[in-house]
């Protein structure tokens, strides 16, 4: 998998079409938790919830 900060691998997650609404419903998160890594007001996500958005990531979006 390529190093990508939490924040970027969100912003491609979204890009290929899923909501905010469902990769956080996914990882376990809510969505203003999601909200605040993409826009850096959460900029040091606990590292439980970055191997979520790599897992999602991973899963769903890299097959592409």
């Amino acid at each position: 998998m390529h190093e990508f900060h939490p924040r970027e691998l969100i912003k491609k997650i979204i890009d290929a079409g899923f909501s905010q609404k469902q990769v956080a419903k996914q990882i376990g998160v809510s969505q203003a938790s999601l909200s605040r890594i993409m826009t850096g007001t959460s900029p040091d996500p606990r590292l439980s919830t970055v191997r979520a958005i790599e897992r999602f990531y991973t899963e769903f979006v890299d097959k592409k």
